[in-house]
């Protein structure tokens, strides 16, 4: 994977052991991983400069209060931060989750496993598993999926707006093995990669600029699969986050997919089954795609 800048698109070095450059553009890299956020330049800039200073601290501090746009809640105290990053290497998920203001988001997280939406990206990889080498997963969360991928010892690498669940991920669900970047997928993609495998769960919805993203995926995974699982059917009444898709919008955007019930996902790798595809797809929940 080669780091791109999110505002210039050049190519990005590291010039210090906690940022990358591209001539005077600087961006912060925390516990290896590389805060790439378009639009949040300044923050970046304010985070450099505080690693320069030798205070990791400070400058984690800054990159865990932010969070998405569809984020209701105030960043929590900087006191509740400072003590996450403190007590690292003591506290469990939970109690880390709880000090970064979680809140509902930190209860959906620590029950995932279980979730029947997380049980249908398993079946729907399950089902168009082709032994990858390189899995890249968008909106990977705290790394759920990718600690599954890592104990097969996949080379994986991990996208999310969000830096703190990014650094969840790192301390407390997929480890050090996965290569991490926070960015801004609707607005720029800050690398060049190619993998057997482009991977999204329950995050695909959240994207304003779907035709863009989608294309990114297709491109990253030019020579493999792309699998997108949980995308909400804005026909269907719910009350989530986000931006769903009709189901006419999803067929426009990958013509050549096979398109599933996500609940017809869950099913089969609760039974061992095969998943059926199709169906009365306009009427269901959420739709999955494999491409």
């Amino acid at each position: 994977m080669i780091h791109l800048s999110p505002v210039s698109g050049r190519p990005l070095l590291a010039d210090t052991p906690h940022s990358l450059a591209a001539g005077r553009e600087r961006w912060p890299v925390i516990d290896g991983i590389a805060y790439l956020r378009a639009g949040s330049e300044a923050l970046a800039a304010e985070a450099v400069r505080a690693l320069d200073a030798g205070s990791q601290t400070d400058a984690l501090c800054l990159l865990l209060a932010e969070n998405d746009r569809w984020w209701d809640q105030p960043p929590p105290p900087d006191a509740q931060l400072r003590q996450v990053v403190a007590q690292r290497d003591t506290l469990g998920l939970r109690q880390a989750m709880d000090l970064l203001g979680y809140g509902r988001v930190g209860t959906y997280f620590a029950h995932r496993w279980s979730d029947p939406t997380y049980v249908a990206g398993l079946g729907l990889l399950d089902a168009h598993w082709t032994e990858p080498r390189s899995v890249l997963e968008l909106g990977c969360g705290i790394g759920h999926y990718l600690r599954e991928i890592g104990r097969l010892g996949i080379a994986a690498v991990g996208g999310d707006i969000v830096f703190s669940k990014l650094w969840v991920a790192r301390h407390w669900v997929a480890g050090p093995a996965p290569n991490l970047v926070c960015f801004d997928a609707d607005v720029s993609w800050p690398f060049a990669i190619d993998v057997d495998l482009a991977f999204c769960h329950d995050a695909f919805y959240f994207f304003n600029d779907k035709p863009h993203v989608a294309a990114c995926l297709l491109a990253a995974a030019a020579r493999g699969a792309v699998l997108l699982s949980h995308i909400h059917n804005r026909a269907w009444p719910n009350f989530s986050s986000g931006a769903a898709v009709a189901l006419q919008e999803l067929l426009h955007l990958f013509p050549d997919a096979t398109l599933y019930d996500d609940q017809a996902l869950t099913l089969a790798a609760v039974t061992g089954g095969v998943p059926a595809a199709g169906g009365r797809l306009d009427q269901v929940e959420a739709f999955a795609v494999a491409t």
